[in-house]
């Protein structure tokens, strides 16, 4: 009967922490509040290469070619001089976002960076010196919660300097509570690195089975 009741005891322990465990993942599954959208399918994620390249609404996902074809549009990447000898990709937003900055000075962003209210914000940020996968971060108005929410987009550019077709927007994230985000790996890449995890995994399987067989 003692042996009972001590299981007995141990199972309720066992409830309790399964209890307090998925409380806890309920908690923050409520409070994970970032938004992630990948972008790459969506018409307009090869930048037009002209000045008036894109406008996005974050929030509501609509995109055009004009400010007044996407109502309460958050960010326009878009091309100056896109005609002239020295084209070059420009990101702008309507309420001051932009690359991270300090003092007017553009700062690329790297995973691991925090874009937040402490963050310093250009417009009209310039991105023509620099190829392959970057990050801008930016700044906007949600207009479902009228909070400032904060946020990053991955671009990739091809070449400096850019030419029709080289600069494509893979997707973005914010986090629509209005605290910091911070900026992590494309989705390409956790998919390499789940994969890298995979074949580790089978790996070290085989081994296992291998020395059961010897044995």
């Amino acid at each position: 009967m003692k042996q009972q009741v001590t299981l007995g005891k141990r199972a309720m322990k066992l409830v309790l922490c399964a209890t307090v465990a998925g409380a806890a993942l309920a908690a923050q599954s409520a409070y994970a509040e970032v938004i992630s959208v990948d972008f790459s399918g969506n018409a307009f994620s090869t930048v037009p290469f002209n000045i008036d390249g894109f406008y996005l609404n974050v929030v509501t996902g609509a995109t055009g070619t004009s400010g007044g074809s996407v109502p309460g549009w958050d960010m326009n990447p878009y091309f100056s001089g896109a005609t002239t000898a020295t084209p070059a990709f420009r990101f702008f937003t309507p309420t001051g976002g932009g690359n991270v900055g300090a003092a007017g000075t553009v700062t690329a962003l790297a995973v691991g960076d925090s874009v937040g209210p402490g963050s310093s914000f250009i417009t009209g940020a310039l991105l023509a010196n620099n190829t392959g996968l970057n990050y801008f971060g930016f700044r906007f108005v949600n207009e479902a919660t009228a909070t400032t929410n904060y946020g990053y987009v991955a671009v990739s550019q091809a070449a400096v300097p850019p030419f029709a077709g080289a600069v494509q927007v893979l997707g973005y994230a914010y986090d629509n509570t209005g605290v910091a985000i911070t900026v992590v790996p494309e989705p390409s890449a956790w998919l390499m690195m789940l994969g890298g995890l995979a074949v580790v995994g089978a790996t070290l399987r085989k081994r296992a089975a291998r020395q059961q067989t010897a044995a």
